[in-house]
């Protein structure tokens, strides 16, 4: 799983207000994966609507990548979880004057690096992207240890499943051998990434531009820059950027014109993601569990729901 493709993003300056760290959680508790293991899991918790029995639906999510290949599991826990949303599928990449696939294959694991080469269409010539894992040690971490704070910027925690699972006891507390996975993703150039599953109904990039500007009903301000990219840089592209707004985040919006149909993008910077570790510092995004935590999680939220 490569957590930094979403169909919007929180841009890198204000990545930290999305991720907590719990007060007396100090820097040394975060640490890389050692060893030469060429398997990785990585679990994730996500709701989705179940219309048939008119309630919320929760499944869990394991991504295996191994060195060579990529899998995929997902397991109802309450209801019927709607996967029509995961994006698994191989996607298209345009950069400046580039065109290539991002593919689950010529995947190299090494401890808790995914390796992804990102190939030129139609050539040999490819630029590196990878997601290390950073871990940190969930144990006894429980849901009341993230305090949310006004404006956004205050918080200070460690926010995992636990918060977002309103049903859950705020004293569960992780066992030993409970961690999480940070994502840190490295690239060397910055990038738009989409598959089938991010086509949209607008019939042109303009269309899609009027209607990511209106995505907020506030009064937050925004810039929407234009550009090319791909081959040539023939293919039109857009961002719209909502700024920080009272107690908000700054979010990021990509929109591309590719085969006269627009796509939402995901978007990659160069060079290195830096996501908050640090609990004294600000939020640790820690929503990315082992199976220890998986297995813990799954259990609680079968009792609770």
């Amino acid at each position: 799983m490569n957590a930094s493709l979403n169909k919007w993003i929180l841009l890198p300056s204000i990545v930290s207000l999305m991720a907590l760290a719990l007060s007396g959680c100090e820097e040394e508790d975060v640490f890389f994966g050692v060893g030469s293991s060429n398997d990785i899991t990585l679990t994730r918790f996500a709701d989705s609507y179940d219309s048939k029995a008119n309630a919320t639906a929760i499944a869990r999510i394991d991504e295996t990548y191994r060195t060579g290949n990529y899998e995929i599991k997902t397991r109802n826990l309450v209801n019927n979880y709607s996967n029509q949303s995961l994006n698994t599928l191989d996607k298209t990449v345009l950069a400046d004057k580039f065109e290539g696939r991002l593919e689950h294959k010529n995947i190299e694991v090494s401890g808790r690096t995914v390796k992804r080469p990102i190939y030129e269409k139609n050539s040999n010539n490819k630029f590196n992207y990878q997601t290390t894992y950073k871990t940190l040690d969930l144990s006894d971490v429980k849901a009341d240890d993230y305090r949310a704070g006004v404006p956004l910027s205050n918080s200070r925690g460690i926010m995992t499943a636990l918060n977002h699972y309103s049903k859950l006891p705020t004293n569960l507390a992780f066992p030993a051998g409970s961690v999480c996975y940070i994502p840190v993703v490295s690239s060397e150039r910055a990038f738009l990434a989409f598959n089938e599953r991010d086509k949209t109904g607008y019939s042109s990039l303009d269309k899609w531009i009027e209607a990511a500007e209106a995505r907020f009903n506030d009064d937050r301000d925004y810039s929407t820059s234009r550009f090319g990219v791909g081959i040539n840089n023939k293919q039109k592209a857009a961002q719209v950027m909502f700024f920080e707004y009272k107690d908000q985040p700054a979010y990021q919006y990509n929109g591309v014109e590719y085969s006269k149909d627009i796509y939402e993008a995901d978007y990659i910077a160069e060079g290195n993601s830096n996501p908050n570790t640090n609990s004294f510092r600000g939020v640790v995004d820690c929503t990315i569990v082992n199976d220890v935590a998986a297995d813990f999680l799954e259990r609680e939220i079968k009792r609770y729901y």
